[in-house]
C-alpha cells in the first residue's frame, strides 16, 4: 500500500467520498452520503488512518458493498525543474531582480490626503465654505496630476 495516495469513491446517486493520505496524515471528505453510507465512510476512514497493507483493499471492498466505485491514485513528489541559463547578449548578462516589485516612495499620496481633508473641512466651516473648498479642490487636482506624472 503506498504511503501517499488519494482515493475517490463515487456512487451512481452522486454521493462522493474522498480520502487523501499524505505525509502520514489523512484528510477525508464526504458529500451527499445517506446515514448508512456515512457509517461505512467512518469505518473506511478508521481503516485508512492505520495504513496497514490490506487496509486499502478492505476499504475498497466495504465501499463496493454499498455501490461505490474506487479511483486510487498514488501521490508522488514533483521533480525539481531545471532552470535554463540566461542568454548572454554582447557579453552582458541581464540582472534578475529579487524581491517585490514596488513603486518608488512618494509624498504625493500624503499630499493628496491632506488636500482632500482641506476640501472636506471646507464643508464644515459654514462662513468660508466656498473659499476653503475651492482651494482644497485645486490642491486635490494638483496632487492627482503630480502623482500621475511621477516617474516609477
Amino acid at each position: 500500500m503506498p504511503e501517499n495516495f488519494e482515493v475517490i469513491y463515487t456512487h451512481p446517486s452522486g454521493a462522493r467520498a474522498t480520502f487523501i493520505r499524505q505525509d502520514g496524515e489523512l484528510d477525508a471528505l464526504a458529500k451527499g452520503l445517506d446515514a448508512g453510507q456515512f457509517w461505512v465512510f467512518k469505518n473506511v476512514k478508521s481503516l485508512l488512518v492505520r495504513n496497514d497493507e490490506t487496509d486499502l483493499a478492505e476499504s475498497n471492498r466495504l465501499m463496493a458493498g454499498i455501490g461505490f466505485t474506487a479511483a486510487v491514485r498514488e501521490i508522488v513528489a514533483p521533480r525539481p525543474v531545471e532552470v535554463a541559463p540566461q542568454p548572454v547578449y554582447a557579453g552582458v548578462v541581464e540582472e534578475q531582480h529579487v524581491g517585490p516589485h514596488l513603486p518608488s516612495p512618494s509624498y504625493w499620496p500624503l499630499l493628496l490626503g491632506i488636500s482632500a481633508l482641506i476640501t472636506f473641512s471646507g464643508f464644515l466651516a459654514l462662513e468660508t465654505t466656498l473659499l476653503v473648498t475651492a482651494v482644497g479642490l485645486v490642491l486635490v487636482l494638483i496632487c492627482m496630476i503630480g502623482w500621475g506624472l511621477e516617474e516609477l
